[in-house]
């Protein structure tokens, strides 16, 4: 398990850098803390598998239980995303 992580890597964490450079590798602790806060920006239908797996080992080793991954309410208007039919 790497240390370091480039957002520019994965999709979803890169556009929460918004004010930083995607190319500059972050810690996995720092990774958390971004997608903990930022979780409403992301849409998880279209993470990549690898950001998928990313975000799963880091639920493991500093969510103490929280997850979420499958905790995608509906989705914000900057999104881009059309809302399923129910919503």
């Amino acid at each position: 398990m790497t240390t370091e992580i480039v957002p520019a890597d994965f999709p979803g964490l890169a556009t929460l850098c918004w004010n930083r450079n995607p190319a500059r590798s972050i810690n996995r602790e720092e990774a958390w803390s971004l997608y903990r806060s930022n979780w409403r920006f992301i849409y998880q239908d279209y993470l990549p598998v690898d950001e998928i797996t990313l975000i799963e080992s880091l639920e493991a080793e500093f969510g103490k239980g929280e997850r979420l991954l499958g905790t995608d309410g509906p989705p914000p208007p900057m999104a881009g995303r059309r809302p399923l039919p129910s919503q």
